[in-house]
């Protein structure tokens, strides 16, 4: 049981030292603030890839009553551990991408062997990648 307790107050800080460092990128004045507009870009470097509507909740949910611009780490930090811990938004995976294009016309004109299947599975693998660390 205290095992447990540890290995999740670990992966709990684990998490958070990855959201801090990657929201330090964009704290160009050192203020723990960002832009507003670079949390999209922050989020999913932490290998989460949520829709524009689900961006947006995120965003109203850390957000100050009075809209500044910018988001304080110390709002967004409790947030993003919970999406990160929970497993929120993942990017899908690279077999279900595949499956898309078997039923498409890029299947049935055999361009899986032509340049853009090595394309797509470049951008796959960066996603993949990102995920990993």
């Amino acid at each position: 049981m205290a095992d447990d307790k540890e290995a999740a107050e670990a992966l709990i800080a684990e998490t958070q030292k990855k959201i801090k460092d990657a929201f330090a990128v964009f704290d160009h004045e050192g203020n723990s603030t960002v832009d507003v507009r670079e949390i999209g870009t922050i989020i999913r470097s932490l290998g989460c890839c949520p829709s524009e509507e689900e961006l947006h909740e995120m965003l109203a949910e850390v957000e100050e009553e009075e809209p500044t611009g910018y988001i304080q780490f110390d709002k967004f930090l409790p947030m993003m551990t919970k999406v990160l811990i929970e497993r929120k938004y993942r990017p899908q995976s690279e077999e279900i991408i595949l499956r898309a294009f078997e039923g498409s016309h890029l299947h049935k004109r055999r361009w899986k062997r032509c340049c853009q299947l090595p394309w797509i599975q470049k951008k796959m693998s960066s996603c993949t990648k990102t995920l990993q660390h």
